[in-house]
């Protein structure tokens, strides 16, 4: 099994708003690609959907951008899965219609189900990645 990669990238630019959520620190696209090694045009289309689900802000203007919706404590991995993809699983198609195939299809949705419960009791802030100084500052927090 593999997370869609989209929801994987969604998880890591939701760390980075998370990372100065308490700021109120507007991020441009460009700075959120950056730090993450992704497309800016990629992430664009996550951001909306993100905003779409009302996860995400956006800002208009020469320093607009995006920040959290809330808090980071109060989202959480399931509520990511579910705003990109519907769960942790894509949902397949019914298959070809064999003698087992509506079992095997109720054994996976089963299998999504446990694995949203789990990622229910995973909060936004435990993605938070170490704060890193860029270089040339000694801030330290």
């Amino acid at each position: 099994m593999r997370l869609p990669l989209k929801t994987e990238y969604a998880c890591q630019v939701l760390a980075q708003l998370a990372s100065t959520y308490a700021v109120g620190e507007v991020r441009q696209v460009e700075e959120l690609a950056a730090a993450e090694g992704l497309s800016p045009n990629y992430l664009v289309q996550i951001l909306t959907t993100l905003r779409g689900a009302g996860l995400v802000i956006s800002r208009r203007g020469k320093y607009g951008g995006y920040l959290l919706a809330r808090h980071p404590e109060t989202i959480t991995l399931a509520e990511i899965a579910a705003a990109m993809e519907g769960g942790v699983l894509i949902e397949s198609s019914p298959g070809n219609g064999g003698k087992s195939a509506e079992k095997v299809r109720e054994a996976w949705i089963k299998v999504n189900e446990a694995m949203m419960e789990s990622c229910r009791q995973i909060p936004l802030t435990e993605l938070i990645p170490p704060y890193v100084p860029l270089e040339g500052t000694d801030w330290v927090f």
